[in-house]
C-alpha cells in the first residue's frame, strides 16, 4: 500500500467522507496512473481516502456516463452539470486530458484528528 498526496477542497473531502461522493476524478498523470487498489491519497490537513478500483476514461464525459455523474458530484443531476461543477475546479483548468481521466473509487476516507 502506497500513500500519495494531493490537495481537494473541504467540501469534496467531506462528500467522500459521508459517502456521497464515491468516485473521486483526476486527469490521467504519470503520479496518478501508478496508483492501484488499496493505496491511500493524504489531503493536506483534512484526512485521506482508501482507494478502490480504478478505471481510466478518454474523456470527462465517459467517465460521468459511465460512473454516473452524482457519484462523482452528489449536487449534479445531470453529465453537462457534473462537468461545470468539474471544470471549476483550479486542477482542471488547463489540464492536458490528451491521454485521458481517471475515476478513483472511494472505499472509506478518514478525517485527520
Amino acid at each position: 500500500m502506497a500513500t500519495f498526496e494531493a490537495t481537494t477542497h473541504p467540501t469534496v473531502f467531506s462528500h467522500m467522507e459521508g459517502g456521497t461522493k464515491t468516485v473521486y476524478v483526476v486527469p490521467w498523470s504519470m503520479e496518478y496512473s501508478m496508483m492501484s487498489s488499496g493505496d491511500r491519497i493524504e489531503f493536506d490537513d483534512l484526512g485521506s481516502i482508501s482507494i478502490g478500483m480504478i478505471r481510466k476514461y478518454d474523456t470527462l464525459s465517459d467517465l460521468l456516463e459511465a460512473e454516473g455523474p452524482s457519484n462523482v458530484v452528489p449536487e449534479a443531476d445531470s453529465v453537462e452539470k457534473a462537468t461545470d461543477a468539474i471544470e471549476v475546479d483550479g486542477m482542471w483548468r488547463g489540464a492536458d486530458l490528451s491521454h485521458g481521466v481517471l475515476a478513483l473509487r472511494v472505499r472509506w476516507a478518514k478525517r485527520k484528528s
